[in-house]
């Protein structure tokens, strides 16, 4: 859910048709952040749904999907008819009127993984907030898990956490001992926001930096300036890629998704529907990869044989991680955030 702290709109939005059959019986426009997340939706999604369905699909570039939604419904003139959001976004939209619901009618959401699709959104890939760590600051016994993270003793060094309360609540939690399953109900109670932060708290003293970007964390650990760190799975593989001596582990990895959703008023509403389902499948989500280091959320999508078993393992919903994962509960932030962010500044500048 890399998503709270952003830029407010990109400045204009960039519009291409796609070549479709003469035949194309309607049109819809798609909202995308551009770059690879485009290329890999031309060649994987809505490339071969619009071929499916005969439709024309029309593409807008923009890096602030909920915003661009918010103009367009103050401005009472929608026209996108899907956007890509994150799961938090979608959250947010949906509350405030301006997403219409999915029609889980022609969206067969029984193929998802649980907690990847929800009431105004469908999921299109997962990414993972993960430890990673210095392999020459610990070359014989590497941390394993949070606890470890918070384990000064056993693991001592520099370490860096997000500037932001969001999943390093839980990553707290899951290293003061919280199971898994208990982690968003002991984060509803004042003393489990309590005590996350007083773990954090107990960290201080090795936190050299508190990171504000992916871009900043991977830098941090590709330059070997601290040992330990939280961070987003695909931007410590770009640094160990890169020559860092960087290696992460997806336990007890915090995962969220990025989805399509259907903006309130959308002016081709029924035919971005049936265009959600289209590409809403295993081939979809498996080719998607050839662009786009993000995981499948579609758990068949890793038995096709598409995906290459070395690309396959770098990514956070891959079999053997799947159970290892707590799916970030995004009501929970959309209910909380504003409370906890105070109260996480606070402990940051106490």
């Amino acid at each position: 859910m890399r998503i709270w702290v952003k830029p407010l709109l990109a400045a204009g939005l960039c519009a291409l048709a796609l070549n479709t059959p003469a035949f194309a019986d309607g049109a819809v426009t798609v909202l995308t952040p551009g770059g690879s997340v485009r290329d890999g939706g031309r060649a994987a999604l809505w490339g071969p749904a619009s071929q499916k369905l005969g439709i024309t699909v029309n593409e807008e570039t923009t890096d602030e999907g909920l915003p661009a939604v918010r103009l367009q419904a103050g401005a009472g003139k929608v026209t996108s008819d899907i956007v890509f959001l994150s799961a938090y976004e979608a959250e947010l939209g949906g509350r405030e009127g301006i997403l219409e619901p999915i029609d889980y009618s022609v969206v067969d959401k029984s193929k998802f993984m649980p907690g990847t699709t929800s009431p105004y959104c469908v999921g299109i890939y997962g990414y993972a907030t993960v430890l990673a760590w210095n392999t020459k600051t610990y070359p014989s016994k590497a941390p394993a898990n949070w606890k470890d993270f918070f384990d000064t003793k056993a693991f001592p060094g520099k370490r860096a956490m997000r500037g932001n309360a969001e999943t390093q609540i839980e990553v707290a939690l899951l290293g003061d001992g919280v199971a898994p399953d208990d982690l968003y109900k002991v984060m509803s109670t004042a003393e489990g926001t309590k005590r996350a932060l007083d773990k954090i708290r107990t960290l201080k003293p090795s936190i050299a930096v508190w990171w504000s970007s992916g871009a900043q964390h991977a830098q941090l650990m590709q330059d070997g300036e601290v040992d330990m760190s939280t961070g987003w799975n695909g931007r410590f593989q770009s640094a160990k890629k890169a020559g860092g001596k960087t290696d992460y582990t997806f336990n007890e990895g915090v995962l969220a998704t990025d989805c399509f959703a259907v903006p309130k008023g959308a002016p081709n509403k029924e035919l971005a529907m049936k265009m959600i389902g289209a590409m809403s499948n295993a081939k979809s989500q498996a080719e998607l990869t050839k662009y786009i280091t993000y995981g499948p959320v579609i758990p068949e999508a890793f038995e096709l044989g598409i995906i290459p078993p070395e690309t396959a393992r770098l990514l956070p919903t891959h079999p053997d991680y799947r159970s290892k994962l707590i799916v970030q509960d995004i009501g929970w932030w959309a209910d909380n955030n504003d409370r906890i962010k105070a109260l996480y500044e606070d402990m940051m500048t106490e």
